[in-house]
């Protein structure tokens, strides 16, 4: 990476604190954004040299597109429609994202304050965790999110990128301790989401402890990655088994019940699993109705939960109105059609395609393997959480995706080889 320039050295410090409190202090993942944006901005002349160009040199173009695509029929929809201010709310991290780049591009951070800024998070997210639900006797911790399912998935989100941290971003040559941090973080984002309760996060866990030891091990002869990876997925479901029963073995018990009671009769038990299901189905009707302009955002409210209340939906105890899929594109498909679902691919495939061709080219530096595979595990992972939570509705998941795929992406422009002078 370049040399760090020294005289932005309040950068580093000021990006590192608002990291460290995204999950624990209200407004702060937006105020991360908005500070790095605001940087960027400052620092805007020269674009076009410092990080367009070489974001074609490393393939990351695709992340670009898929953010345009999203962005510019997101906002012509809404205009078209006249939807209210909030709803373009939506497009704000988006519109950001170039400046957040250039922030990181133009302060040249250590990269040890996408890491540490990681793993205070991550451990500040499993202390008050801890102190709500097992203290407080609050059940599910929800930490200073408005909704426990963003707390616990995003706690997931900052266990991965410490974990690599550990295995990709600690040298040898530098203190244990660092190491041990990186870990230390790990297991609190995982135990955070534990005490969240959230379903949503608990495969994204099984699925990255394998994909993590199997990376980082990949000198070792196979049967020794399988033990290794066995004794890991051991050890996360003993932390499963000692959290408090209610909000980990009992809601999977419930959610199996629920979900065969539902295939089996169709009704609805309890109010995760076989109610998503439900509303699933039924989103699925509504796009079968209006495959091409969908329901729009007021329409799609009212219709699924006119459509729930005519099934067995409508008896259940925790009822309410129901007004999402608790389903990412699903989502998107209802509200405006097939249309919205593509724009919405095109956001989650660019992304991810772009870093996987990052991560393809010939750089023999683990650091770079690491920070690629970051940006691509941090799509998997969304996209895994739009299984069971509209992600792209949510401010939350919106500024973190932005804020993590571009922290990244800036690394990787940094990172990047240089061609020698006159060639």
């Amino acid at each position: 990476m370049e040399k760090i320039d020294t005289s932005y050295r309040f950068f580093p410090w000021i990006t590192g604190a608002l990291m460290a409190g995204v999950l624990v202090v209200p407004g702060f993942y937006v105020l991360l954004s908005l500070w790095l944006a605001l940087f960027g901005a400052w620092h805007a002349r020269g674009w076009i040299q410092r990080i367009w160009q070489p974001s074609q040199a490393i393939g990351a173009v695709p992340i670009w597109v898929g953010m345009a695509v999203y962005v510019l029929f997101g906002i012509s929809v809404g205009l078209f429609h006249g939807y209210k201010a909030a709803y373009f709310d939506a497009y704000v991290p988006m519109l950001l994202a170039p400046f957040i780049v250039n922030a990181v591009v133009v302060a040249r951070p250590p990269v040890k304050m996408l890491w540490f800024g990681a793993a205070a998070a991550a451990v500040l997210s499993g202390v008050v965790a801890s102190y709500q639900s097992l203290y407080l006797q609050t059940g599910r911790a929800g930490g200073a999110m408005n909704n426990v399912i963003m707390f616990g998935d995003l706690a997931v989100v900052l266990a991965m990128v410490c974990a690599f941290g550990a295995f990709f971003g600690v040298t040898d040559t530098e203190p244990r301790w660092m190491r041990r941090f990186m870990f230390l973080g790990t297991a609190m984002g995982v135990w955070a989401s534990l005490l969240s309760g959230t379903k949503g996060g608990w495969i994204s866990i099984l699925m990255l402890s394998v994909i993590l030891v199997w990376m980082a091990l990949r000198h070792w002869h196979w049967i020794r990655r399988v033990a290794v990876a066995g004794a890991v997925l051991f050890g996360v479901l003993v932390a499963a088994f000692l959290a408090p029963p209610d909000l980990v073995v009992n809601r999977i018990s419930n959610g199996l019940q629920g979900a065969h009671t539902w295939l089996t009769t169709g009704q609805i038990t309890e109010g995760s699993v076989s109610i998503r299901l439900e509303k699933w189905k039924q989103a699925i009707g509504m796009v079968v109705d209006k495959p091409l302009t969908g329901w729009t955002t007021e329409g799609s409210v009212i219709e699924i939960d006119k459509r729930l209340r005519q099934t067995s939906a409508g008896a259940y105890p925790g009822g309410g109105r129901w007004t999402q899929t608790e389903n990412d594109l699903l989502q998107a498909a209802i509200v405006h059609g097939l249309p919205g679902l593509a724009s919405s691919l095109f956001l989650y495939f660019g992304f991810l395609w772009g870093f996987i061709r990052i991560r393809q080219q010939a750089v023999h530096n683990m650091l770079w393997v690491g920070l690629a595979t970051v940006g691509v595990l941090l799509v998997v992972l969304m996209l895994e959480f739009g299984l069971s939570v509209v992600v792209l509705g949510r401010n939350a998941f919106r500024h973190s995706l932005i804020f993590w795929g571009m922290s990244v992406l800036a690394y990787l422009i940094l990172l990047r080889p240089q061609r020698p002078a006159g060639k």
